[in-house]
């Protein structure tokens, strides 16, 4: 079964190898890429015509003892960083690292009734939210809210009829 191959951005070594078989020609048809692709255009038994690890496209080795994988030195990074990559993937996998408590971890908030499990977390991160004020501060709020009530909506003042005879008398 033949591997699927990945086309990425073509390397040095893969130009230079595309630019013999291209030159001359005066209009890239699609047939002439896709038999370059495919690798019929270049001679068989030439060994060291070979198919980049990274890139995926031909290029010939120009080594001593025809061992490179890759065609250029930007195809090699490109590896070298996707092999990195699965190397953490598979670290991540094996060995995950214990994650990180937080104060918002003790807050049960998916209940009805949201709680908080630590006291001190608590105070730690609702003081961002209610600002403790002091006692005449309260009860000035208190007083206010006596005179407008709830809402903060001003109460409709009763008038009493006083006449000062015994017509007040009920």
């Amino acid at each position: 079964m033949e591997r699927q191959i990945t086309y990425r951005n073509p390397g040095a070594g893969a130009i230079e190898f595309s630019k013999e078989f291209m030159t001359g020609l005066r209009e890239f048809d699609e047939l002439t890429i896709k038999i370059l692709l495919a690798g019929r255009l270049h001679d068989q038994d030439d060994r060291r015509v070979k198919r980049c690890d990274y890139c995926g496209y031909y290029w010939r080795d120009p080594s001593l003892r025809n061992t490179r994988k890759t065609c250029s030195d930007e195809c090699k990074t490109g590896i070298k960083t996707l092999q990195r990559r699965e190397q953490r993937e598979k670290e991540a996998l094996l060995n995950p690292k214990p994650r990180k408590r937080t104060l918002m971890d003790d807050y049960v908030w998916w209940l009805e009734y949201p709680y908080w499990r630590n006291e001190e977390s608590m105070l730690k991160i609702g003081w961002k939210f209610e600002k403790p004020e002091r006692i005449e501060t309260i009860d000035f709020i208190e007083a206010k809210n006596e005179i407008l009530g709830e809402g903060n909506r001003m109460k409709t003042r009763k008038s009493i009829d006083y006449q000062g005879d015994e017509r007040d008398d009920f």
